[in-house]
Order: structure tokens, then C-alpha cells, then sequence
């Protein structure tokens, strides 16, 4: 296999890989193996015709996204390491070629994490938060200050978004903005509407739909890779006694399971949380 990687505007990246019809044909025998066994031929047990025979009952095309889906997971993972990348986003794959007994060429496009510039942020929190008293975990005995707390928190959210610079891969927000809609459509339908009855309700149309979920995205992604800069460079960590308290509080056994099996999405949060606190108190 050959590959060229093309470096793409924030982060991103293109790999070209040209994998020489050897190194695809032991996969592709092992699929059409697999869809020979399954041919059933009047007069011959199941997957013993001939093979002259079966070959006529296969879908061709079938089998060759069939071989497209074994092989190229391997083939990028491999090209991945060649030219030392880190993507955080499943690839986008574009078939250029692939036919029997020549090479196979794949575009892969992705993404690594973007450069950030946190910019002088301890500063500009600060200066909100000299506005007023510091809000402080537990300090929430009234809705005065849980509403306080939130509008500071706000604030401190609209401040980073604009102290801190980076470039986000248009391909990772074009990807977040589909999985917001996506998310979106479901509840839509939960609700017994059609899209068009919600787009009427709101009086936007889907290209207006779009931008904004597009909008909702950048901002969603930007805030999440800030404070995860943040957390990362004021060594903000979450431990596991801090995810089993929050595991073993929970009453309801469903729930309390669910966080067990995403410890990992929980701790993620968590750290979320404790960096607003820290931003809170600077």
C-alpha cells in the first residue's frame, strides 16, 4: 500500500490510499468464500454448486462492499500510523476505485484535535467574576443564587467563547450539526409531528433549521475543546472516588447501571463541571 496525506484547513486531513489488488485479494476470496457458502442451486445441497454456477447468483457489487468493509478499517489504521495521526472523528471514506485485479484507491477524510489559543482567559474571567460575590459549590440556599449562580456561569461561558481562538475542522462541525438534528428529528417524531408541521410551528425553513444547528454546533464543539484545554492545563483531573459518589448516590438502579457503563462519559462531565468551578472561583 502507498499513501499521501493532504493537510486540510483545521486540523483536518485527507489520506489517499492505493492498496495493490494482492494485498486486497486474500480478503476478497475469504468474502466470496462466505457468499458462495449461502448460494442454493435446485439439485445441490446449500453453498455446493458449482462454482461457475453460484458465481451467477451473487451480487457482485455486494460482495465488494462487503471486502470495502472488512478491509479498509486495517488499511486506514495502518496509513493512520504512518504518518503519526491522532483523529478523534470516524473517518468519511470515498471509494475512487475498486475493481478485480487492479489497485484499490480510497480517500479518507478526517480530523485531529484543533490548535487552541486560551488566549490571557484566567484575566477575563476574572473580571467577571470581580462583579460580584464568587460563587462557590453548595452555595446555592436560595433561587437568588442558584440563578445568580447560572447567569455567572453564562457569562464566564460567553467570555472564554470569545478570549480563546481555534479553528474547528468544518468536516467535525458539519458531523455535530447532523447528530443535533438527527437528535432532533427523533424527539420531533416522539412528539407525533412531522418535520414540516415543526419547521410551521417555528416559521423557519430547512436551510434556516440548518444554520442554526450548524451555529449550535461550532459553539457546543468550541466550549467543549476550551475547557478540556483548561482542565488539561491547570491539571484538572476527576477520580474514581469522585465517579463512584456520584454512581452510588444515584437511588434508581436503571440509571445507576447506565453510569457504570459510561464511566468514561461521566468522568468527562464531571471534569466539565469542576473546571466551570474552578473558573468560578478564580
Amino acid at each position: 500500500m502507498t499513501t499521501a496525506l493532504n493537510k486540510l484547513p483545521g486540523k483536518a486531513f485527507e489520506l489517499t490510499l492505493n492498496i495493490s489488488w494482492p494485498e486486497i485479494k486474500p480478503v476478497y476470496e475469504k468474502v466470496l468464500d462466505l457468499f458462495l457458502s449461502e448460494v442454493e442451486i435446485g439439485g445441490f445441497r446449500k453453498g455446493k454448486a458449482p462454482k461457475d454456477l453460484a458465481l451467477k447468483k451473487i451480487d457482485q457489487g455486494k460482495v465488494l462492499n462487503e471486502v470495502i468493509n472488512e478491509a479498509l478499517p486495517k488499511f486506514y489504521s495502518d496509513a493512520v500510523k504512518e504518518h503519526n495521526l491522532t483523529p478523534i472523528t470516524t473517518p468519511r471514506a470515498q471509494v475512487v476505485q475498486a475493481e478485480l485485479d487492479k489497485d484499490w484507491i480510497f480517500k479518507a477524510t478526517s480530523c485531529e484535535k484543533p490548535e487552541i489559543d486560551l488566549g490571557n482567559f484566567q484575566d477575563a474571567i476574572r473580571s467577571i467574576n470581580a462583579k460580584g460575590k464568587i460563587w462557590k459549590p453548595g452555595d446555592e440556599k436560595t433561587a437568588e443564587k442558584a440563578e445568580d449562580k447560572s447567569q455567572r456561569v453564562s457569562e464566564i461561558i460567553s467570555k472564554l467563547l470569545e478570549t480563546a481562538k481555534l479553528e474547528l475542522p468544518s468536516a467535525l462541525v458539519e458531523q455535530e450539526a447532523n447528530r443535533l438534528l438527527a437528535q432532533l428529528v427523533d424527539d420531533v417524531r416522539q412528539a407525533g409531528l412531522t418535520m414540516d408541521q415543526y419547521l410551521a410551528s417555528k416559521n423557519l425553513n430547512p436551510e434556516q433549521l440548518q444554520s442554526q444547528y450548524k451555529s449550535q454546533a461550532e459553539t457546543t464543539l468550541k466550549l467543549e475543546f476550551i475547557l478540556e484545554e483548561i482542565a488539561k492545563t491547570q491539571n484538572i483531573t476527576i477520580s474514581q472516588e469522585e465517579i463512584d459518589s456520584v454512581i452510588n448516590h444515584e437511588t434508581d438502579l436503571k440509571v445507576k447501571e447506565n453510569l457504570k457503563n459510561q464511566a468514561y462519559l461521566l468522568a468527562s462531565i464531571l471534569r466539565r463541571e469542576k473546571t466551570l468551578t474552578y473558573l468560578s472561583n478564580l
